[in-house]
């Protein structure tokens, strides 16, 4: 579609958005694992769609495979929607954590005596 590697510069983009996401939510990096994974679930998402677009479009050539486009195009959507779940769920879990050091930090603390 637009270039060899436009997976790359997706997965970067992504990233760079989830970090500056979690720097203004909880005022910390994210953890590099969750990090990570944002950047491989967007270049995953992305390479599903293109796979998808690729194979329905007819502009690559399947050869052997010619007549499994339907099981390509299954494959390319599951992969899409494994990866954009994931991404939801990294992002819940960051507010998520953003919520519950928010109310920490509003809790008083108890002197002790």
């Amino acid at each position: 579609m637009v270039g060899p590697n436009t997976f790359i510069y997706i997965a970067l983009i992504a990233g760079v958005l989830f970090t500056i996401y979690s720097l203004c939510l909880m005022r910390s990096l994210p953890l590099l694992a969750e990090l990570f994974s944002l950047m491989l679930s967007a270049a995953a998402a992305y390479s599903g769609v293109e796979l998808c677009y690729a194979v329905l479009e007819g502009s690559k050539k399947l050869g052997d495979f010619q007549d499994q486009k339907l099981t390509i195009v299954l494959g390319s959507v599951a992969v899409f929607w494994v990866a954009l779940l994931t991404a939801i769920n990294l992002v819940k879990g960051v507010a998520g954590r953003a919520e519950i050091q928010k109310k920490m930090s509003t809790v008083p603390q108890q002197e002790n005596a």
